[in-house]
């Protein structure tokens, strides 16, 4: 499908592109885009998205944030999570307490103590039961227990049907609790599900086009992108931006903030022309409302600079860039239309100057902030790395560095947040690595080899040895080859960029299930001859809990 130059002028519309790497189909239920639940806010940490040609992406044990999580340019810092009121529905002041602190758990504990009581008293399933379910839910999700916290919700909402109380409002949110709770888990086709349950029982109580949804949609929306439902998904964005509008107006901070938003989930599908229209509508919005040296200005303008090194990075625009074969032949049919493109140049260009006005703003701003100034900082020296100018990289990296001072965010220092380790910021898979992904799902089973080697202190593999090879060993001599055109930002120590050992990459494989029938090993645990399985290095990050639950 083509790739559409959608006018976000008003509303990022047009059918979205498909290149995404593909997966095996997951059935999911029809989409109702009409309502959502108001009620988690979904405001996960931000994740880093792999550059366009490999994802799903080789998982690499420094990954981290492209910027700084949960900021991002332009944005405030959250240091706790947001549970909305309802969520916390007949919670106790201390397991409140718990959940505040972030000793969630404590929380486990005290839920479950809770539900314990809760249980002895007389009655199949009544309120204090369930709420005692909701919480315990709440709190095994918080501390990353997406098994116990899908028992938890899945008994309360058995609960709830059997009682009959089929249009209570806790049913809905048991329902979004699930559904983010199987989000968290990577289990999009049951979120993607349970998120549609929790409209259509939503519509009974919320009403059109309230703002409480918008964190709930754009979650409903991610997990639609990652089973390939990209139109599913657009509507979904759609609405967000049309509940926007109703409130505040198309010319406001409010819907340019929706917009990047928009445009952004469009570069992470690879439609790269209707994330620029959105991008630029944002920012000329902004220009119009507060001027063109806002502060505002840095979201989109960051935004576009990274629209613009992922399409630059995709494959397919190196292939759009050159003449194909037909327009090579002296047979080519002259009359054939020829789709307008954006030239390497225009788009590399674009990027640069997008990246540099936000560094100049941010550094204009009285006083600038340290943080955003370091985090614009490293997005132009990331640009350089991915565009091999490492000088200029490093250049900026040293600045960013500079920049940031003692500066925290989130109780953690802004140089450790950003260059604590090697941050992968450009790879491009072996070709052959998702050639029967299109197969129906009990065709395929996915492998994966696994590399260890060093980053160097410019951004570059040395050193590269499978430790795991998907059990045949053609699989990880072609993750070497592929590691070769990995670049990375280099870790710092001190502003100054130092090698880092023990890194760790994990390249998948969709493999034929009947190739897969006799071997006497398990592929996926199958070493490398004469290596040992890699342990992941101490340095690699935690994942960080979602900022979401429910409560009673």
């Amino acid at each position: 499908m083509s790739r559409p130059a959608a006018d976000a002028s008003r509303d990022t519309t047009g059918p979205v592109n498909r290149r995404r790497a593909r997966r095996p189909s997951v059935p999911a239920g029809a989409m109702a885009c009409a309502v959502v639940l108001t009620l988690i806010a979904c405001a996960s940490p931000a994740q880093t998205e792999p550059p366009a040609g490999a994802a799903p992406p080789p998982t690499a044990s420094a990954q981290q944030p492209a910027s700084l999580p949960a900021v991002g340019p332009s944005q405030p810092p959250s240091a706790t999570p947001v549970i909305p009121a309802p969520f916390l529905a007949g919670s106790s002041k201390e397991f409140r307490g718990l959940l505040d602190a972030k000793q969630y758990a404590q929380a486990v504990t005290l839920a479950q103590q809770l539900l314990e009581a809760a249980e002895q008293q007389p009655g199949p399933g009544g309120e204090d039961l369930q709420v005692a379910l909701m919480n315990l839910a709440l709190a095994q999700y918080l501390d990353q227990d997406y098994v116990g916290a899908e028992s938890s919700y899945l008994r309360v909402i058995s609960l709830i049907e059997a009682s009959g109380r089929m249009t209570t409002p806790r049913l809905a949110r048991a329902q979004a609790g699930l559904a983010t709770t199987y989000y968290a888990g990577k289990r999009y086709d049951l979120a993607a599900a349970r998120y549609e349950q929790a409209i259509a029982l939503a519509r009974r109580e919320q009403g059109l086009f309230t703002e409480e949804q918008i964190p709930f949609l754009e979650k409903y929306s991610n997990a639609l992108s990652e089973l390939n439902r990209f139109e599913d998904a657009l509507r979904a964005r759609r609405y967000i931006l049309r509940t926007i509008e109703r409130k505040y107006g198309a010319g406001s901070l409010r819907y340019a903030q929706e917009l990047e938003s928009t445009g952004r989930w469009f570069t992470r599908v690879g439609s790269y022309e209707a994330a620029r229209s959105a991008l630029r509508s944002a920012i000329g919005i902004i220009e119009d409302a507060e001027g063109e040296n806002a502060a505002e200005l840095i979201g989109p303008l960051t935004a576009l600079g990274d629209c613009a090194r992922r399409q630059l990075l995709d494959p397919a625009t190196a292939r759009a860039a050159s003449a194909d074969e037909q327009r090579q032949s002296m047979f080519r049919d002259a009359m054939a239309p020829v789709l307008p493109a954006v030239s390497p140049n225009t788009i590399a260009m674009e990027g640069q100057s997008s990246l540099e006005r936000a560094v100049a703003i941010a550094a204009s701003q009285a006083p600038p902030s340290p943080a955003q100034l370091a985090d614009v900082r490293t997005l132009l020296g990331d640009w350089y790395q991915s565009r091999q100018r490492p000088e200029k990289a490093l250049s900026n990296y040293a600045l960013a560095w500079q920049a940031a001072g003692d500066a925290t965010v989130g109780g953690k220092p802004v140089t450790q947040l950003l260059f604590d380790r090697p941050v992968l910021l450009a790879y491009v898979p072996p070709g052959s690595w998702n050639r029967h992904a299109d197969r129906p799902a009990n065709e395929v089973v996915l492998r994966e080899a696994r590399l260890e080697f060093t980053v160097t202190e410019r951004g570059r593999v040395a050193d590269p040895k499978v430790v795991l090879d998907a059990g045949d060993p053609t699989r990880g001599t072609q993750a070497l080859r592929a590691a070769q055109s990995a670049i990375y930002r280099p870790r710092l120590e001190k502003g100054v960029p130092v090698d880092t050992p023990g890194v760790t990459l994990t390249q998948p494989f969709y493999v034929l299930a009947e190739s897969e029938i006799g071997e006497s090993t398990p592929a996926p645990d199958t070493p490398a001859a004469g290596t040992k399985p890699a342990q992941q290095p101490a340095s690699s990050p935690a994942p960080e809990p979602p900022v979401a639950g429910s409560g009673g």
